[in-house]
């Protein structure tokens, strides 16, 4: 399971802010901490579902220690203290992404025969796969 690191700091204005050092443009913002760690969430993950969409590598997370002096620097940035509340030190929380490998997996499904001549012939027609026509059809259903 991959995780990324997030700071999360107080907004002078009110609420949280969390953002993710290896992952530039994943911020977000919650009322309070608790819902700031589930938007980080869910911003981590739609980030890095990007980055597989576009083919682009993950990026490789930071150490700990590597975050917490990320972190404990913010202070030292005269432009992060003007919107951050500095009373409040900021926390590193891990966040855990969903699993976002590419590698394929073999199953076994089964289909009535005519239907899989049809998605084989929509497939061909395409110039895709079976597999690969079948994971765009299942991507594009919502």
């Amino acid at each position: 399971m991959i995780y990324y690191y997030a700071i999360i700091k107080k907004a002078r204005e009110g609420g949280f802010v969390a953002v993710f050092p290896d992952i530039p443009e994943a911020f977000t913002q919650g009322d309070d901490i608790p819902e700031c760690i589930e938007m980080a969430t869910d911003v981590l993950n739609i980030s890095l579902e990007e980055y597989v969409r576009e083919r682009r590598e993950l990026p490789v997370p930071s150490s700990f220690e590597e975050v917490t002096k990320i972190a404990e620097n913010l202070f030292l940035d005269p432009e992060e203290t003007k919107y951050i509340d500095t009373s409040f030190a900021p926390l590193v929380q891990i966040i855990f992404a969903e699993d976002m490998s590419q590698k394929p997996v073999k199953i076994m499904v089964s289909f009535p025969k005519r239907y899989l001549q049809d998605i084989d012939k929509k497939a061909e027609q395409l110039g895709m796969t079976r597999s690969g026509f079948l994971v765009k059809a299942a991507l594009a259903y919502e």
